[in-house]
């Protein structure tokens, strides 16, 4: 038998809603059996089925919460992040650097003399924050190897070097990290000239011998600040972070000299990391410890909290799903929608991202899979932004039809939910807070 039904469109009339979050679960096609009914249909017929029923259910009952990673992986990042941001609701929080280098020059003329060391930063055009204010950072020599813990592959947001008290290098500056530019941050010269000459001696020979001698460094900011910018980390020879040495050569025909310079790069990979952490004790998340912990919205003010690089995300339950089945056993989802509206106050001073990454989780909060389609795939919540005077139809809108099929469909009794995140979630700290069912309108 085929079953066929005519053209919807059904829109859910919820204007006075503005700021909620809901679902929309639009056309539930419970495809009913029609026995030995082998009905043909011509061209432009009627194809409704009459054992065919539709059944369309708005107001599904959700529960929302906000939940955090143990730790998120931060090690091979493509982008340094530094800085420190003064945050009311997702606490205070600060980005710094850790990294190791290397070279491919190590034969250097017996006549070469150090002139000076710098490290030159280059931005990636990423910033979060107030970027006309004047940044610190502090440069500082990592004194232990710079390998992860024994239990571990990866460096985290939460991992950590120690490095020496002793300054290497400091820099206030006026960011401009829209420019096509870069910071220079001189560096101590014994520091440098020590290298520089154990590298002429013969003494450094290979990057073995450098990362014995030099460990790496780490890059910080002063935390009264409230901006944190994105610098560039690749293995391009050129556009890249990197320590520069530079040096004179004498030669006869100019007795002054010869200026030249050679890098240190970034190794990438295990060599470099961001550690990214937040202190939440005054907030309303401040019992968010665990990564098994569920923070209810009806707690924090009926909203759910995001933020990237520290692991916060929102999880949507829908406790009340597996009802539907009672509806008819033989049904299968046409379309169910989630509509989610961010609470302005968030983003009042930025552009909002434009998708949100989406997660089917357990009730441990473990991740299964990311969320696909019906046809698999990838799955993101969508920003619709109209602006209006009321800013009632900026929201994101996810297909969540293959969530509520799985749902639905199980021999098992499953309980999911659903996590979102930013998509760039390891190497950026935006933040966003969305509206639960019962926030009251703006």
């Amino acid at each position: 038998m085929i079953s066929k039904w005519t053209d919807w469109n059904i829109f859910a009339k919820k204007t006075r809603m503005k700021h909620y979050l809901l679902i929309i679960i639009i056309g539930f096609g419970f495809l009913l059996s029609c026995g030995e009914d082998t009905a043909s249909y011509e061209v432009g017929q009627d194809f409704i089925d009459t054992n065919t029923l539709v059944f369309e259910v708005d107001t599904l009952s959700l529960a929302t919460s906000t939940i955090i990673s143990d730790s998120l992986i931060t090690s091979g990042t493509t982008r340094l992040l530094v800085g420190a941001l003064q945050d009311n609701d997702f606490g205070n929080l600060t980005a710094q650097n850790y990294f190791s280098v290397y070279s491919s020059i190590f034969d250097l003329d017996k006549d070469a003399v150090f002139d000076s060391i710098s490290l030159i930063m280059h931005y990636d055009r990423y910033s979060y924050g107030d970027t006309t204010l004047v940044q610190n950072y502090k440069i500082h020599e990592i004194t232990e190897v710079f390998e992860p813990n024994d239990d571990d592959t990866y460096f985290y947001n939460t991992s950590s070097l120690a490095y020496s008290d002793e300054l290497l290098g400091e820099l206030s500056f006026t960011p401009y990290p829209n420019k096509k530019d870069s910071i220079n941050i001189p560096l101590s010269y014994t520091f440098g000239e020590n290298i520089f000459d154990k590298i002429v001696d013969d003494e450094i020979t290979d990057t073995n011998d450098l990362t014995k001698e030099f460990r790496g460094i780490t890059i910080m900011s002063e935390t009264d600040t409230n901006t944190v910018l994105g610098f560039k980390y690749s293995t391009a020879d050129t556009g890249s972070t990197a320590i520069r040495m530079y040096y004179t050569l004498n030669d006869d025909d100019n007795s002054e000299g010869n200026q030249y310079y050679f890098d240190l790069k970034l190794e990438g990979g295990n060599k470099v990391f961001n550690n990214i952490t937040s202190d939440k004790t005054n907030t309303v998340l401040s019992s968010l410890t665990d990564s098994e912990d569920i923070l209810p919205s009806n707690e924090t003010g009926n909203k759910a909290y995001i933020q990237s690089g520290t692991g916060v995300s929102m999880r949507v339950e829908m406790p009340t799903l597996s009802t539907l089945n009672s509806l008819e056993n033989n049904g299968t989802t046409v379309g169910a929608w989630l509509k989610m509206y961010p609470d302005f106050s968030s983003y009042d001073d930025i552009d909002l991202i434009d998708s949100l990454a989406v997660y089917v989780i357990d009730q441990k909060n473990r991740t299964v899979k990311q969320l696909t389609s019906l046809s698999g795939n990838t799955i993101y919540a969508k920003l619709n932004s109209e602006e209006n005077e009321f800013d009632a139809s900026t929201y994101y809108l996810v297909d969540a039809s293959s969530f509520v099929e799985e749902i639905l469909t199980s021999s098992y009794t499953l309980d999911y939910a659903l996590r979102f995140e930013f998509p760039s979630n390891s190497n950026t700290i935006n933040r966003l807070m969305m509206h639960d069912p019962e926030s009251p309108e703006d």
